[in-house]
């Protein structure tokens, strides 16, 4: 869950380029009410959903394999996945209650996003993205922030889909050249 506060920091990008970070102090003079009040004007819940929502064909495919591959299964479960009907509704369940479960926890995601802001700048700073998110063209970033992650996110998944299938052929190259060093030594050990 804690891995999802990059996600926050990077959103402060391009203000937070403009100055460096602070070393860790205690907060003096309520530094954590402002990193809180930054984290509200974000709308950190928004992007959270759009996040998990992104993940969750992911998600749920994984646990329709594990339901269909597990042994401890029961049959009724298994029953249930023998149809695409039935996927359609597992997956639906699954989906609901994950993303349920995700929104739970959302305030302890939301206190450790403005610890982490509250740790990386100092009260002007955090005053000073405050007040960019509330100019215009903070606004207008925060409208947009999804809508960008969407289109930056298949941008990735084509990428990676890409150098995924450049990759392979080397990859497979190496692990045959690898085996056949290794072939010589196994069968040497096996032989004792």
């Amino acid at each position: 869950m804690r891995a999802l506060v990059p996600l926050a920091l990077l959103l402060a990008a391009p203000v937070a380029a403009q100055t460096g970070p602070t070393e860790a102090t205690p907060d003096a003079g309520g530094r954590i009410e402002t990193a809180r009040a930054l984290v509200d004007k974000m709308n950190i819940d928004r992007l959270l959903d759009f996040q998990f929502a992104s993940l969750m064909p992911l998600v749920t495919g994984n646990v329709l394999g594990v339901m269909q591959t597990s042994s401890d299964a029961p049959a009724g479960i298994k029953q249930v996945l023998a149809t695409p009907e039935g996927q359609a509704k597992v997956r639906a369940i699954v989906s609901e209650e994950m993303l349920a479960a995700m929104r739970s926890r959302y305030p302890e995601i939301r206190e450790a996003a403005a610890e982490e802001y509250r740790r990386s700048f100092s009260e002007e700073d955090l005053k000073a993205i405050v007040a960019f998110y509330n100019t215009q063209a903070g606004q207008h970033l925060l409208a947009l922030q999804p809508q960008l992650q969407q289109r930056l996110a298949e941008f990735g998944k084509g990428m990676g889909r890409d150098a995924g299938m450049a990759a392979f052929p080397k990859i497979r190259a190496r692990i045959e050249a690898l085996a056949k060093t290794q072939a010589p030594a196994a069968t040497k050990q096996d032989k004792k």
